[in-house]
């Protein structure tokens, strides 16, 4: 574990990640072949006890640390950077990187077009 907080680390790793992401949708635009879907560990939505859908979940790394990209129904989107029982959160919903991911995520995970398009699975 680090000495530093998430917070003063959050920002270092939001940049790798967007980093990555912009060069997916770079190559999307240029030969329409861009999105990688071995970039996520894990992509599903994420449900509480009671069944209820809370978030779509692109997962890029697990344990400590770890990060994720998180899409909610109302359409905001979060990066979310964990490191044993810390935690910091950025909204990137206004990210044309994560707007591009976020549609390809709708095309491509019949679970996420449900869920961002209806609420529900």
């Amino acid at each position: 574990m680090s000495d530093l907080t998430c917070e003063e680390r959050i920002d270092e790793y939001l940049a790798t990640v967007a980093g990555e992401i912009k060069e997916m949708y770079k190559a999307d635009v240029e030969d329409g072949n861009g999105y990688d879907p071995n970039h996520a560990l894990h992509v599903d939505v994420v449900v509480d006890e009671s069944g209820k859908p809370e978030y779509g979940q692109y997962l890029m790394s697990w344990g400590g640390p770890s990060d994720e990209l998180r899409f909610y129904y109302n359409g905001k989107i979060e990066y979310v950077f964990m490191d044993w029982f810390d935690g910091a959160t950025r909204d990137v919903t206004e990210h044309e990187w994560a707007e591009w991911l976020k549609y390809e995520l709708i095309n491509r995970e019949p679970r996420f077009f449900c869920y961002l398009n209806f609420g529900r699975l």
